[in-house]
C-alpha cells in the first residue's frame, strides 16, 4: 500500500460515515491535487467542515520478505470549520463534534487513537480540531 492510499481510504470511509455526511463533512485526502480548492469550497461555499486526512511522519521498522517496508505512520485527520458562517446552521456539526466523531469511527484494529489537538487560525477565522492515530502498513 502506498501512503497516498492510506488517505484515499480514510477519506473514502469518513465520506461514507452517515453521521459525518448529515453534520455537513465532507472529507479530503491531503496529496489529492485539488484538496485546496476542495476545501475552500466546502468551508466557504458549501459552509460545512473540511476533512483533511494527513500522514505525517511514516518511520520504517523494517523491511518484508516480498521487497516492502513496514512503516509505523501517524495519521492526522484535520477538521476545519469557519465558525462565523459554521454556527448560523443548526444542522452543521462543529469541527470538534466532527473529530469526536472521527475518534470513535477509527479508533480499533488498525489505527489507534491518540489524541485531539483544537488551534485557530485568526487571521482567515478556521477553527481546527485535528484527530491523531497510529497505525502499521507495509509500503510495497
Amino acid at each position: 500500500m502506498k501512503i497516498h492510499e492510506i488517505q484515499e481510504k480514510i477519506a473514502e470511509a469518513l465520506n461514507g460515515a452517515e453521521e459525518l455526511v448529515q453534520g455537513r463533512c465532507k472529507a479530503f485526502a491531503e496529496d489529492s491535487l485539488t484538496v485546496l480548492n476542495d476545501v475552500t469550497q466546502q468551508l466557504q461555499l458549501n459552509k460545512g467542515v473540511a476533512v483533511v486526512v494527513l500522514t505525517p511522519k511514516a518511520t520504517g521498522t523494517g523491511r518484508t520478505d516480498n521487497g516492502g517496508i513496514e512503516l509505523d505512520c501517524r495519521v492526522s485527520i484535520k477538521c476545519m470549520e469557519i465558525r462565523a458562517l459554521n454556527e448560523k446552521a443548526q444542522s452543521r456539526m462543529t469541527s470538534l463534534q466532527a473529530a469526536e466523531t472521527i475518534a470513535l469511527l477509527l479508533d480499533g484494529e488498525i489505527f489507534t487513537f491518540v489524541d485531539i489537538v483544537e488551534t485557530i487560525d485568526h487571521q482567515r477565522g478556521v477553527l481546527v480540531n485535528t484527530v491523531n492515530f497510529d497505525c502499521s502498513i507495509t509500503l510495497n
